[in-house]
């Protein structure tokens, strides 16, 4: 059984596109983690067959918490505003089959504009050769691997980065070529070149040591 794990926090812009978009069925859980929202996400959430779990706010807390309600034995972690295929899952369940310990979707961006087409060759370049994933490229792993890493450290920024770089010391990784579909608005609402040079900024930062408190607060979350 695959575990899709959404954590969610005032998402009732997007959650309901997300879940439509899934294979419900057998062989698929998924667990809505509301981070305590206020607006009408659990009320768009309970029009589908999700386990709901409450969880303080935090997307590392709220994605370790939906793990340890999981039953399945891989877990995939995706953003309430990204969208994956059943051909996608149905190949994550054969490389992990394959002795594969996790890894994520190729990047992709709704949206038709040309730049969009470069952010995602980069983002596939830095998965594929530094394996360094990212949320958005919807992360996946084996259970009994997330436990040995011992879930996602509790920061406010880069748990995924964090996350994958143990991931890839404890066997082979995957970069599927199925698509992880992610909606623009971050780029849209903040700009594309301005919020593609933060995200390069918070990234070197990151690299160099800075801490992911100090880096958070560059950091805003598009809703």
């Amino acid at each position: 059984m695959i575990s899709i794990i959404i954590p969610v926090y005032n998402e009732e812009a997007a959650i309901d596109r997300v879940l439509h978009s899934l294979p419900f069925g057998d062989g698929i859980e998924v667990i809505v983690v509301d981070g305590q929202s206020d607006d009408r996400t659990r009320d768009v959430v309970r029009k589908y067959p999700v386990k709901v779990v409450e969880s303080p706010r935090g997307r590392a807390l709220q994605m370790n918490a939906g793990a340890s309600a999981a039953k399945g034995e891989v877990f995939l972690f995706l953003h309430a505003d990204c969208m994956v295929t059943k051909e996608g899952l149905d190949a994550l369940q054969r490389y992990v089959s394959h002795n594969f310990v996790g890894g994520c979707f190729t990047h992709k961006i709704d949206s038709r504009k040309w730049i969009y087409r470069w952010i995602e060759t980069s983002g596939h370049l830095r998965a594929e050769f530094l394996r360094i994933f990212y949320g958005d490229q919807a992360i996946f792993v084996r259970r009994d691997i997330f436990e040995h890493i011992g879930g996602f450290d509790p920061v406010p920024l880069f748990e995924d980065v964090v996350f994958s770089k143990k991931l890839c010391r404890l066997g082979k990784t995957i970069v599927l070529d199925y698509p992880a579909t992610v909606l623009p608005r971050r780029w849209e609402k903040k700009g594309i070149v301005r919020t593609t040079i933060l995200n390069w900024f918070l990234t070197t930062g990151f690299i160099l040591g800075i801490s992911t408190d100090r880096l958070a607060k560059l950091y805003k979350n598009v809703r």
